[in-house]
């Protein structure tokens, strides 16, 4: 076998150089590079700028709404009774301080009350006693003041009369009802010991008096001859006061009275007869005239007003005591 040796090529130095250039030169190109390039900034020419906001997912956050649940407030049956009492009195009941009604002997008042606990009072005239008592919806509940009225209330008797005056009239115990006295009936009482004000109205005219009361000692009070001076009548009334003749005209005063509680429009028809000469004939001929009176009277007031009325005919006027022939009271 013949051997054939291989000449080795060499190049110089300028030349390998220039090789190396070109192929770092290809590798920029071949990699895409390129030389940057500058704008102008300027105010002058530059469009304004867009910003694009940051988004981020934020989750939303739900504030819970609280739930309104209703309260219904239960209510509850509350009877109370004062058994085996014997005070003819009303027996004044309040619940929580709030006047509910009035319980007697043998008979209750019966409540509807809010559930749970409350303070139940019963009041005899000057006296009180209380007790609290729970109310429940599910079953009644009681309460009897009748022994502790008998054991702790102690009482004396009162007569209330009107000698005299005719007339209905309320009495009242400490600005408390009591009962009716009339002329021919007193009214008999038991209240508690102590100091009371017995008050006697006709509508709204009242007279008062403070009495002591003691036990098992009879008090006594009438009012009959103050009635006569504060409240002369009992009821609405209209009345002839006073007349007077001068010459042909009479002048007829009427009053008209007002004891009640409210105001009323009152009118009357006054009537007059006389007699007088007929200057033709010379007898004595007889004949009537009358006139209407019309006033608005304030409650407890009383006020007058004046009718004239005109004879005529002849003379020699003999006239007769007026009389009220019709009435109206509204």
């Amino acid at each position: 076998m013949v051997y054939t040796p291989i000449k080795t090529v060499r190049f110089s130095l300028n030349i390998r150089m220039v090789l190396a250039l070109f192929l770092i030169a290809g590798f920029v190109l071949s990699a895409g590079c390129s030389i940057p390039r500058y704008r102008n900034t300027t105010a002058g020419n530059s469009s304004p700028s867009t910003i694009t906001p940051l988004t981020t997912d934020t989750p939303q956050t739900t504030v819970p709404v609280p739930e309104v649940t209703s309260t219904v407030i239960r209510k509850g049956l509350l009877s109370v009774y004062a058994s085996n009492y014997t005070l003819e009195t009303p027996i004044s009941v309040s619940v929580d301080n709030a006047t509910v009604g009035n319980v007697s002997p043998g008979k209750s008042l019966n409540l509807t009350v809010d559930s749970g606990l409350h303070v139940v009072r019963a009041c005899v005239i000057g006296t009180c006693i209380e007790e609290e008592v729970l109310v429940i919806s599910t079953n009644p509940s009681a309460i009897d003041f009748g022994e502790r009225l008998r054991n702790e209330v102690f009482t004396g008797p009162l007569i209330v009369s009107i000698q005299g005056y005719d007339a209905e009239l309320p009495v009242f115990i400490d600005n408390t009802s009591a009962g009716n006295v009339t002329m021919i009936k007193p009214l008999d009482l038991r209240i508690s010991e102590g100091f009371h004000t017995v008050k006697v109205c006709v509508g709204i005219l009242c007279v008062n008096e403070t009495v002591k009361i003691r036990f098992a000692q009879p008090a006594y009070v009438d009012f009959g001859q103050r009635l006569k001076k504060v409240a002369e009548f009992s009821t609405p009334t209209i009345r002839i006061a006073d007349y007077l003749q001068t010459g042909t005209r009479v002048r007829v005063d009427v009053e008209f009275i007002n004891p009640s509680k409210k105001d009323l429009t009152m009118s009357a028809t006054v009537q007059l007869a006389y007699s007088y000469i007929n200057p033709r004939t010379h007898w004595r001929a007889g004949t009537l005239t009358d006139g209407t009176l019309s006033r608005t009277v304030r409650a407890g007031n009383r006020t007058k007003q004046s009718l004239n009325l005109t004879l005529s005919g002849g003379s020699g006027y003999l006239i007769e005591i007026p009389v009220l022939r019709e009435t109206s009271i509204t």
